[in-house]
């Protein structure tokens, strides 16, 4: 088809508007599931943060007789002292004045009131990544050198299944100085539900509770199929309207090396 000639079209006026979304979306994952899944929470005062573990004694049958006259006292077993370090993290801007709050701009009103929650989400998730992302000893600092918070998988030294060539990382007066060795090239193992079980029944016997995993994307679709994961059924009424129940699987891009 052809047009009238000189009929004005959009292509040759210089009048329209953009059509600029008001809203930014934000496509990075946010989750930090080993934070939000951390039970006990406290104020750091120095550089260096301890705290103390304790365990009962082993259970035995512990029968005594009647009237006993105890001549002689158990000596007690001292609280073991843990340490970690502090670790300091940061992002940062550099942002003109007109951009906060003086020029219209689309989907926020001040660039820096915007950088600082973009920031504190990423903070966030590099607190997450530090935590069960990397493997890393305690670095206490010194003058031109970060301090480091000792990652997670250098403090697993028991209820662990590390293949051949693994190690589990070392503490020295409480604070892991080395942190753990993966296994020897040609032996690094697919994960599957015989080698997770043996560490979960370690885990337990030992007085642990585990209540959840974590796993990276690849591992989490092996981890979804394993057997062990039963369906559940349940009866709905046949006379009133139901709700239909399933199980949500949460995929995080982080994981515990071990």
């Amino acid at each position: 088809m052809a047009i009238i000639t000189n009929t004005a079209t959009r292509y040759g006026v210089n009048s329209l508007r953009e059509d600029f979304s008001d809203i930014i979306y934000n496509i990075s994952p946010e989750t930090t599931p080993f934070i939000t899944n951390m039970t006990k929470r406290r104020k750091a005062t120095n550089t260096i943060f301890e705290w103390q573990i304790d365990s009962l004694d082993a259970a035995s049958s512990n029968a005594q007789i009647d009237g006993d006259n105890i001549s002689s006292f158990s000596a007690i077993t001292a609280t073991t002292k843990l340490s970690n370090v502090t670790m300091i993290s940061r992002k940062d801007a550099i942002i003109a004045d007109n951009l906060n709050g003086a020029i219209d701009q689309a989907g926020l009103k001040s660039q820096l009131a915007y950088q600082a929650v973009k920031s504190g989400a990423s903070l966030r998730r590099d607190m997450e990544f530090n935590l069960v992302g990397v493997n890393v000893a305690a670095v206490g600092g010194a003058a031109g050198t970060a301090r480091k918070t000792a990652s997670l998988s250098a403090w697993l030294t028991s209820n662990v299944g590390r293949g051949t060539g693994g190690a589990s990382g070392t503490l020295s007066n409480g604070m892991p100085n080395a942190a753990a060795t993966d296994a020897s090239a040609g032996n690094m193992r697919a994960a599957t539900e015989v080698l997770m079980k043996p560490v979960l029944q370690s885990m337990w016997s030992n007085g642990g509770d585990p209540r959840f995993i974590m796993v990276g994307p690849v591992n989490k679709g092996k981890v979804s199929a394993f057997t062990g994961i039963a369906s559940q059924r349940y009866m709905a009424p046949s006379d009133s309207p139901t709700t239909i129940i399933g199980a949500a699987d949460v995929n995080s891009n982080i994981g515990v090396a071990a």
